[in-house]
């Protein structure tokens, strides 16, 4: 496989931040913004150590565990921006999913240790278990849409659905990578690289055009919305009441 097309998840990610540029994206998911800047610089140090075997194999696992971290801070991102209730069972439950996702990484790599040793054994437990809780945060969002009516703004609806959709694919196909080491190596590279790209299609797609701004408090009420209109929209007559004089 060429590095050009190995590479085309990186080209889409420096559109999509040229997008978020333009559109000054940064002030509404700082935390995203920072993942796919990372992304860009993550593709041009590994095309510059591509000739380099060793120093490739040590940049990539690098820039490996960094989108593992970037993707679990823009997804509580996601979560603030989804629940806007501050009480304190808010703040409870975005670590309980990462807990999860971590216990059931673990879990299965004590069932099926990973084929890697070192350092390279805690990345891919760790991707396993960011796989996960994107799994789970876009599954429970979706329901929590479902059952309470919650609006997604633009942007954050796009960047739960890119990882999602990622996610989803990514996950067994991780795990089988785990399971099998280098020998599920071709497939899991090719299979991945599609699946991102959609992803990052997905996101260019909801970043083509600037999000509305919300007003501070909430969305504005139409004028007839007005709960004093009753009383001022009432017929001027009405039933007479003992002892005082109806109008006339």
């Amino acid at each position: 496989m060429s590095f050009l097309v190995q590479s085309a998840p990186e080209w889409l990610l420096t559109l999509l931040l040229f997008l978020m540029l333009r559109n000054r994206a940064y002030r509404v998911c700082p935390c995203f913004f920072s993942y796919v800047a990372f992304g860009v610089a993550a593709g041009v140090a590994r095309f510059a150590t591509y000739n380099h075997p060793g120093l490739y194999f040590a940049t990539y696992w690098t820039t490996e565990a960094g989108y593992c971290i970037l993707g679990i801070l823009a997804m509580h991102e996601v979560f603030r921006a989804a629940v806007r209730a501050r009480i304190w069972w808010s703040y409870v439950i975005f670590p309980s999913i990462v807990i999860v996702g971590v216990g059931l990484s673990l879990a299965r790599a004590h069932a099926a240790p990973p084929q890697f040793s070192g350092l390279r054994y805690y990345i891919v437990v760790g991707e396993i278990a960011v796989r996960f809780v994107q799994v789970i945060m876009f599954v429970g969002m979706g329901v929590h849409a479902a059952v309470f009516g919650s609006r997604w703004r633009p942007y954050f609806l796009g960047i739960a659905a890119g990882f999602g959709f990622f996610a989803a694919v990514a996950l067994p196909m991780t795990m089988k990578f785990s399971d099998l080491g280098t020998r599920f190596r071709f497939f899991w590279g090719r299979i991945l690289i599609a699946a991102y790209s959609v992803a990052v299609l997905i996101w260019i797609w909801f970043f083509r055009a600037p999000q509305p701004e919300e007003s501070p408090l909430g969305p504005e009420l139409p004028l007839d919305a007005n709960p004093l209109n009753q009383y001022r929209d009432r017929p001027k007559q009405a039933a007479p009441v003992a002892g005082l004089p109806t109008a006339a």
